[in-house]
């Protein structure tokens, strides 16, 4: 035997022994078909045939993939049976269809038998998706949700429609306002005990989505009190049932920025009225409740920047105009009331003359009898004048 025939036997022989050891590939699944069971669920069931030379101890499972992007794969967990059911919010993955990813694996794996290959299937809602809504929020009132939103196009007509999470549960239209607001609808649910779905529809398209429940805001008030400021909120309604709530207060003062947080108002801040405040707030509920909260509130301003020496300018410069003005006034009114303010003096001489004629004018004038009988007697007259020392003559 050459050493060539030797060769092509062993290779034969090795050939062989590969081939029994090789591994075995289950088989795809077939027959991979979906059913909606309302706008937001959809089950996905397919058949899969056992191959005859399965070891008994062996364990088949299906793995489930959803492709919702091209970069995107999310496992579902691995299961025993030949259906899943899955809910879909066209919102959530902006897209009307997306595909699944199913495969026979073995669980733990068994013997010399390998993984099955995937089969691929393509799901797509019953109408196409459209942006119709953007913002869709709710809040919990007294006995009911109020929810609200931003219609894409005004003049399109919305159906709005919802349901919970709770098994079985049915999907019913969402009640209009009874007050005509705008772009409002009202829920029949007064707790978060179950996730809320929400379908917003029109005759071509429609949009499935999961809303985003929000707080209403409580209006802030502002008061000054003994150099403070004093932040108080009104009464935050019963959106929040017996939940406690967490006030966060963005506070801008003279420019610089800093975050405060109470749960009990009323929150009180060193008041600096040269600083003008901005103040940016938002609640929301504590760690004993589901986590809610409102959004950021418009900016509320309070006073006015001033430099700490505006005063002393202030003074500085209308204090000596005051007194100019007040000092040229005074000078033109004492101008024109010069004679009321300072008389003219008469001449101390043209008196004293006066005096004198009339003196003698009365003399002349007093009979000679009585003028004899007249005891001697010397006259003494002081004349006083303003600024000299005042002069006896006999």
């Amino acid at each position: 035997m050459t050493v060539a025939q030797q060769f092509f036997i062993f290779l034969c022989a090795t050939t062989m022994t590969f081939n029994c050891k090789a591994d075995y590939q289950l088989p795809e699944p077939t027959d991979v078909t979906y059913r909606w069971d309302d706008q937001f669920q959809v089950t996905v069931s397919w058949s899969w045939k056992k191959p005859d030379n399965l070891p008994k101890n062996c364990t088949v499972k299906y793995a489930v993939s959803r492709y919702e992007l091209p970069q995107s794969v999310e496992p579902l967990p691995r299961s025993l049976v030949n259906h899943f059911t899955v809910k879909y919010f066209t919102e959530d993955e902006h897209s009307d269809h997306w595909n699944i990813s199913i495969q026979a694996v073995l669980d733990p794996v068994c013997s010399h038998w390998k993984e099955s290959r995937p089969v691929i299937k393509t799901i797509k809602t019953s109408k196409r998706r459209t942006e119709l809504v953007t913002d869709f929020r709710c809040s919990l009132e007294s006995h009911r949700t109020k929810c609200f939103w931003k219609p894409v196009n005004e003049s399109v007509k919305l159906n709005i429609s919802y349901r919970t999470s709770e098994e079985h549960d049915k999907i019913r239209a969402c009640d209009g306002s009874t007050s005509h607001e705008k772009d409002v609808c009202y829920l029949n649910v007064n707790n978060l005990n179950f996730g809320i779905y929400v379908l917003v529809e029109t005759e071509t398209g429609r949009n499935t989505l999961k809303p985003k429940f929000v707080i209403p805001l409580p209006k802030m008030n502002i008061a000054e009190d003994k150099g403070y400021l004093d932040l108080t909120w009104e009464d935050r309604g019963p959106a929040v049932g017996k939940c406690g709530l967490n006030y966060s207060v963005c506070i801008t003062e003279c420019n610089k920025v800093r975050t405060l947080h109470t749960k009990e108002p009323p929150l009180k801040i060193l008041y600096n009225k040269n600083c003008q405040y901005k103040f940016q707030y938002s609640v929301q509920t504590d760690q004993y409740c589901i986590p809610l909260s409102s959004d950021l509130s418009e900016v509320i301003t309070h006073g006015e920047n001033r430099s700490p020496d505006e005063m002393l300018t202030v003074i500085a410069i209308v204090v000596p105009i005051i007194l100019s003005v007040s000092v040229i006034l005074s000078c033109y009114c004492f101008q024109r009331n010069r004679e009321i303010f300072c008389p003219r003096i008469p001449d101390p001489s043209t008196i004293f003359k006066e005096m004198m004629m009339t003196g003698n004018r009365d003399s002349k004038s007093i009979p000679g009898d009585l003028y004899k009988a007249e005891p001697e007697s010397t006259e003494h007259i002081i004349l006083v004048s303003e600024n000299t020392i005042p002069q006896e003559i006999s």
